[in-house]
């Protein structure tokens, strides 16, 4: 954007920037801005994101709840037997009674109701894609309109500016050729500005309705892209419906055709039984009077119904099986609507939520104006800075420099020591090994002294041990000879 005098914001000078603020305060305020912008790129990745996963919540088919609807409504390859289970009911066989129960006309109401509620969807489909495009079509036409009225915009930029450079040069050509008193100049000069200034402020808020009507154009290109999105999304689920449609249409009429050959079937095997009835008690009386000519057929017949019951009881079971099987698909039906309905106040709720985060989005995108605004001054600061960190940079490599030039006349020096040191190393290595030689020695002289002393040892507790034997000795004859005197001088006494 071009700014003039009038700019609103105003340009700040380097003087006064030199002037008010040091370095260590505009790192700071950079840093709080680099905060903020971070704040608000996270702000958009978010919203971003929930975009996202709104965009991918209504791609999502609608009828991805085929897969749990029960399966004999999608045609899936079963057996006659079962397709009549599944819409008939079940047609009980007795020996004594022959009946029929149909049960599959609830079936048929369901898949009546089911293709009523499609059919009812599909006019809600049919609805909305008519109101889009009505949307579609404002949204064209004040797309037409606005691009109208930037091209009137700009012819008239065009013609103020050809004013202003027709205002100007004839400004130069009446000062030089017709030099008139100053008043007169002065005036002209006066309306003059005055008429640059207009034509200047013009241009200025021509320009800025420009930028607004582009940003604006920037908005309707993006609902109407997005309301493209959303006719297409419907044609797709529109297409799917009638696909799915009328295959169900199709299936039903297929099967209800082969229930009723079925039926016809089963009436014309059971019309002849009255007359068999009859047949066989004129055979049941034959027999009675041939009952004894017939024993030998009558044991192959026994053995034949135990094989007919045994089939009997097999069939019982897996007509209680397909029953039960029957009963968990309708619990199944039940749980899936059920489901269906929680779905449905799902996605009014995510529909609520999307209104909310559009207007969040708005606001969002009016910051982001302001910050941009903000963010393209603090770059002139910021290219400030920049030279000013590479004059500090210049001066860090000079001290680099200088110190790599003291730390090498360091290196030399303690490269010096470090030989001396290690000389006087190799001189305390050989004193080491010199006084280990000296203590090797010093500990087998002490070993052989000691060697030595322990024999002496040996020695003296041997002789101790003699002289105790010799003392005991000593005194067991000290005694007796005590004893001896002792009644010597008693027998002396008794005399006298």
């Amino acid at each position: 954007m071009p700014q003039s005098e009038y700019w609103p914001l105003a340009k700040v000078k380097p003087e006064d920037v030199q002037g008010c603020g040091e370095s260590s305060i505009l790192q700071k305020q950079l840093g709080a801005m680099e905060g903020e912008v971070k704040e608000i790129q996270m702000e958009l990745a978010a919203i971003k994101r929930d975009r996202l996963d709104l965009h991918n919540t209504k791609r999502q088919p609608i009828y991805e709840l085929r897969d749990n609807v029960p399966e004999f409504y999608w045609g899936k390859s079963l057996s006659s037997g079962e397709l009549v289970q599944q819409y008939c009911g079940k047609i009980f066989m007795k020996s004594d009674m022959n009946f029929i129960t149909f049960k599959g006309s609830e079936h048929v109401i369901e898949d009546t109701l089911y293709m009523n509620k499609v059919q009812d969807n599909d006019f809600m489909k049919y609805t909305e894609m008519s109101k889009l495009r009505e949307d579609l079509i404002r949204a064209k036409n004040a797309a037409d309109e606005e691009r109208f009225k930037r091209q009137k915009y700009e012819s008239k930029l065009k013609d103020l500016e050809l004013k202003l450079n027709n205002i100007c040069t004839t400004a130069l050509v009446t000062t030089k050729k017709e030099r008139e008193p100053r008043k007169v100049t002065d005036e002209e000069i006066s309306c003059l500005k005055t008429q640059i200034r207009d034509a200047k402020d013009e241009i200025e808020e021509m320009r800025i309705t420009l930028s607004e009507k582009t940003e604006q154009l920037q908005d309707y290109r993006l609902k109407y892209l997005q309301a493209q999105q959303q006719v297409e999304e419907l044609k797709r689920q529109l297409d799917l419906y009638e696909f799915d449609n009328k295959q169900v249409s199709d299936q039903i009429q297929i099967e209800i055709q082969k229930m009723k050959m079925q039926f016809q079937e089963k009436l014309q095997e059971l019309a002849p039984l009255p007359d068999l009835l009859k047949g066989s008690q004129m055979q049941l009386q034959e027999a009675k009077q041939m009952q004894r000519l017939a024993e030998d057929s009558t044991q192959q017949l026994s053995s034949e119904l135990n094989r007919v019951k045994e089939k009997l009881v097999i069939a019982v079971n897996n007509f209680n099986q397909e029953k039960a099987e029957k009963y968990k698909i309708l619990e199944e039906n039940t749980a899936m609507r059920l489901s269906i309905e929680e779905k449905q106040k799902e996605i009014c709720d995510l529909t609520r939520q999307v209104d909310e985060l559009k207007c969040n989005v708005l606001r969002l995108e009016e910051k982001l104006l302001q910050e941009e605004s903000m963010y393209d001054e603090k770059l002139t600061e910021c290219a400030k800075l920049q030279k000013e960190i590479e004059e500090m940079k210049e001066e860090n490599n000079r001290s680099l420099t200088r110190s790599k030039e003291r730390s090498e006349s360091m290196r030399r020096y303690m490269q010096t020591q470090i030989s001396e040191l290690e000389r006087q190393l190799v001189q305390s290595r050989a004193q080491t090994r010199a006084s280990q030689k000296e203590r090797d020695e010093i500990r087998q002289r002490m070993q052989v002294q000691i060697n030595n002393l322990h024999e002496s040892f040996e020695l003296v507790e041997i002789r101790l041990r003699a002289l105790q034997s010799q003392v005991t000795s000593l005194k067991n004859s000290y005694t007796v000879i005590l004893s001896e005197e002792d009644d010597v001088s008693e027998l002396n006494r008794i005399t006298t």
